[in-house]
């Protein structure tokens, strides 16, 4: 079985972060949130460290922003 280490690993070399970094547009509400890590959980990724998957996507978000310009009211 793989540590939530190495899920997170295997995580990152996958462009699935970035996806739903571009799907939503650089903006995401909770329950889409709950609907990322439910589908990580079905595609196997499990156990993983979901704050560490958030640092992830807040990485992959600064990338997206730099090159396009986000539409959500911060």
């Amino acid at each position: 079985m793989a540590s939530a280490e190495s899920n997170l690993k295997k995580l990152g070399r996958t462009n699935i972060p970035m996806n739903f970094v571009k799907k939503s547009n650089g903006c995401w509400n909770h329950d889409e949130w709950l609907g990322f890590c439910d589908f990580l959980k079905e595609k196997g990724y499990n156990p993983i460290d979901f704050d560490q998957v958030g640092l992830l996507l807040e990485k992959k978000k600064a990338e997206f922003l730099s090159k396009n310009s986000c539409s959500c009211s911060q």
